[in-house]
């Protein structure tokens, strides 16, 4: 445990944190100020910087599609990834731009970030922003009914422990897609214990636990807190929450979190749901939002018609997998 603590917070851990951050930023504005210049985004509503708190992290965006009907959208709540440490919605655009083509009214949305605000802080937020917009969704135009948490990687984790804690609440998720998700916090090594990792990628996600979840000895993994290790948590559960979401779960062959995945799916078959695992070969760690491939669109609309299938009424999913 030493070494891990050490490794995650070393400067390799630091440069490497940051040299991944400045990377994802860089492409994200490169790509939308494309999208922008070509007008590929003048068809879509962006309302930016709504607030949920009062810290300035607590702000999210609302991309939607001009309503075609009046017909109240489904209402998607995307939150980022970027190890519970950096990056924000800015960076993750174009996982909100997909979801507002396929028709729903998507908030994308910030949170507080480690170190200076750890576990459970995120988790904190993504509940505080999933209530203050479904107290909102009818002015907003959407149904929350039809309520959807995705997120990437630790965006994934907070959605997947949305999907549980809000199982039996009124407005429960509908449906939960994770995206390449980082679902178990407690023990990082895990995923460098018995394979061969490059020491920096290691150095990174030692750091996460480092960062997110200091106070290791306090936390017992015996006792998972759905909002920290969500799959631990359903792992050891008998039965899944009722009225628990449908998920998508979509993740590549090279992704370093596919044992995540495999996981999570073979848990909730065990339980008698039926999740739809989309496995991209040789596709890497949040490949989702690379959306000028056309293998990434293509998981994409596997993904609207799994939604539409398990009940959400996404008016344009058929047309959303156009490159523009």
């Amino acid at each position: 445990m030493t070494n891990d603590v050490e490794l995650g917070r070393s400067v390799e851990a630091r440069l490497t944190k940051a040299a991944i951050g400045e990377s994802v930023r860089a492409v994200s504005t490169l790509v939308q100020a494309a999208f922008a210049l070509r007008g590929a985004l003048a068809d879509l509503e962006v309302t930016r910087d709504q607030p949920y708190g009062a810290d300035p992290a607590q702000r999210y965006d609302i991309w939607r599609a001009p309503a075609v009907s009046r017909t109240a959208r489904p209402l998607v709540l995307f939150l980022h990834g970027g190890g519970f440490q950096q990056l924000d919605r800015a960076s993750h655009w174009s996982f909100a731009e997909r979801f507002a083509r396929a028709g729903a009214v998507v908030i994308n949305a910030d949170y507080r970030l480690a170190p200076q605000h750890a576990y459970p802080r995120a988790a904190d937020d993504a509940a505080r922003v999933c209530e203050h917009v479904l107290e909102r969704a009818e002015a907003l135009g959407a149904d929350p009914r039809q309520l959807v948490v995705a997120g990437v990687s630790a965006g994934a984790n907070l959605a997947l422990g949305l999907a549980i804690t809000r199982a039996a609440s009124t407005h429960a998720p509908r449906a939960c897609v994770l995206f390449s998700g980082l679902l178990q916090v407690s023990d990082m090594a895990r995923l460098y214990r018995s394979r061969s990792v490059a020491r920096p990628l290691r150095a990174r996600m030692a750091s996460i636990g480092c960062d997110y979840l200091p106070q290791a000895a306090a936390y017992t993994p015996a006792r998972p807190d759905p909002r920290l290790d969500p799959l631990l948590y359903l792992e050891q559960r008998a039965e899944l929450p009722p009225e628990f979401a449908a998920t998508f779960i979509s993740t590549g062959s090279r992704d370093q979190l596919l044992e995540d995945a495999l996981r999570l799916r073979n848990c909730l078959v065990e339980r008698g749901a039926e999740p739809a695992l989309d496995v991209v070969s040789g596709a890497g760690h949040a490949f989702q939002g690379f959306i000028l491939r056309a293998g990434v669109r293509a998981v994409w609309q596997r993904c609207f018609a799994f939604l539409e299938r398990a009940g959400l009424q996404l008016a344009s999913a058929r047309s959303s997998g156009a490159a523009s």
